[in-house]
């Protein structure tokens, strides 16, 4: 994930050249990429002006494909740091709730919200995760289905003051407020609580419009 602000005279046209060049050299490569343009994020507008966030299926893809960028993407590189000034991190990502088949609307245009957690006092990154996994079994079985994804830190941070960030993906506004709803009509946020409470803590979401740039994860 990379979190990055314009330089001066450069805009959205100037990056999505970036990105054609950045797509060309990775492909091939098992690898997947968005761009997430905060909607809802507070006073963290005032640090970046967008996500760009990369994605590979597993460390073997993702060494394969950072060594071919490395030998092929100089051009792509250079237009990057001609367009963008950016400070990187990578996750582990454990899944929770896969997408759907066919999800979305084949715009590739999405929404998705992201929060920091912290696993509480007594507990470990494995009951915090299984506390939403139990969570995440009721909504399904009462008929609510929402792509979910927990991202530990590993490369780029340092400081952090979150063990984890929980991220769910929309495949559109209308869905992000239909899923509000069910949430609200069936007071989910007892069930979570109970679930929740005294195992993991985590804060109020930033909601992100976003778009698929490649997609190559299988």
């Amino acid at each position: 994930m990379w979190a990055c602000k314009y330089k001066d005279r450069k805009d959205q046209d100037d990056m999505n050249r970036v990105y054609e060049a950045v797509m060309e050299a990775s492909e091939g490569g098992g690898y997947s990429a968005w761009h997430l343009a905060p909607y809802m994020v507070g006073n963290r507008v005032e640090q970046f002006d967008f996500l760009y966030l990369g994605a590979w299926r597993d460390g073997r893809t993702m060494g394969a494909d950072m060594t071919s960028y490395a030998q092929n993407g100089e051009d792509a590189e250079e237009a990057w740091d001609e367009t963008v000034d950016c400070l990187g991190s990578m996750y582990a990502s454990t899944r929770i709730q896969a997408v759907p088949e066919g999800g979305g609307d084949g715009s590739g245009g999405f929404v998705m919200t992201v929060s920091d957690c912290k696993v509480s006092h007594g507990s470990t990154a494995g009951q915090a995760v299984g506390a939403l996994r139990r969570f995440n079994d009721y909504r399904v079985a009462n008929g609510s289905t929402v792509p979910t994804f927990a991202w530990f830190p590993v490369y780029g941070g340092g400081g952090a003051e979150f063990d984890f960030k929980l991220a769910q993906a929309y495949s559109s506004l209308q869905e992000m407020g239909d899923q509000f709803s069910w949430y609200v009509d069936h007071q989910a946020y007892n069930t979570y609580n109970q679930i929740t409470q005294g195992v993991v803590d985590c804060d109020e979401a930033r909601l992100y419009l976003s778009r698929t740039l490649s997609s190559g994860v299988n």
